[in-house]
């Protein structure tokens, strides 16, 4: 007995020495991410695999059908909805649903939170296969996008709402404050020239439906290119559903770009 007792104590000691050398290593990699997250948070991150696992895409050595970010990226972009919903709410108490969704639609776009991505330097963190990396993936505004999305969603799962409700709250609070001073209302335009440039014809709008929704006639526009409907808007006139559906022709065009090749 005493030997068994000796040899589980050794088995428990040599446990506790790799677990605690793979969790320095985890930390080391992603060190200062994971102060920067803390100081923006005001909180300390307790499990540091779930950021790893956040940045983890599936053509990874490391990744697996579980050891991916892509259920976090679920869960964090339904967090990300939600709060910066909340925002805009609570900031612009003058503006209607519609102008809102358009705000919020404009804010989350694949290529804003690139953007947050950037400012937290999550490419360098990115873990990526050696074809994507050679390739440029790791850089994509699609990757990055996801991301963040992901980032968002471990760090909901580690410190709550309230955490992620101030890492949110921080990185887009300014602009949340000037999104109506953003010319966010070219998309039209935006979509008009790669049209052209690409097909040497205008994108096409039509109005696909009308109904009432609580008293208020709402239209549903389609926008295609090329002879093909590739997005659908809905507003309560015909001017913005088209605007809402070339934010979103735009976004697929541009996550059809920043695909591997």
């Amino acid at each position: 007995m005493p030997d068994k007792k000796r040899t589980h104590g050794l088995l428990d000691f040599m446990g506790a020495i790799f677990s605690g050398r793979s969790r320095r290593t985890v930390d080391d990699e992603i060190k200062s991410l994971l102060l920067n997250i803390e100081n923006l948070t005001g909180k300390r991150f307790k499990n540091h695999h779930l950021v790893k696992k956040a940045l983890t895409h599936k053509s990874s050595k490391i990744a697996d059908e579980h050891n991916n970010y892509e259920r976090m990226e679920f869960l964090g972009d339904a967090v990300l909805g939600l709060i910066v919903s909340d925002m805009l709410y609570a900031f612009y108490k003058d503006e209607d649903e519609g102008k809102l969704t358009y705000y919020k639609d404009s804010l989350i776009q694949m290529r804003s939170l690139a953007g947050k991505a950037r400012e937290l330097g999550l490419g360098e963190y990115v873990i990526v296969g050696s074809k994507e990396k050679r390739n440029g993936f790791s850089n994509s505004d699609t990757l990055l996008g996801d991301i963040f999305e992901s980032l968002i969603g471990a760090i909901y799962l580690d410190m709550g709402f309230d955490g992620v409700f101030k890492f949110i709250k921080k990185l887009f609070e300014n602009d949340i404050q000037h999104i109506r001073e953003q010319p966010v209302w070219d998309f039209k335009s935006k979509l008009n020239n790669i049209a052209q440039e690409t097909y040497k014809v205008p994108p096409d709008y039509r109005v696909v439906s009308e109904s009432m929704v609580n008293g208020t006639k709402v239209y549903r526009v389609a926008v295609g290119l090329n002879r093909k409907v590739i997005a659908h808007g809905e507003a309560r006139n015909k001017k913005e559903a088209e605007q809402k559906a070339a934010m979103k022709a735009l976004a697929r065009l541009e996550q059809q770009d920043s695909r591997p090749r």
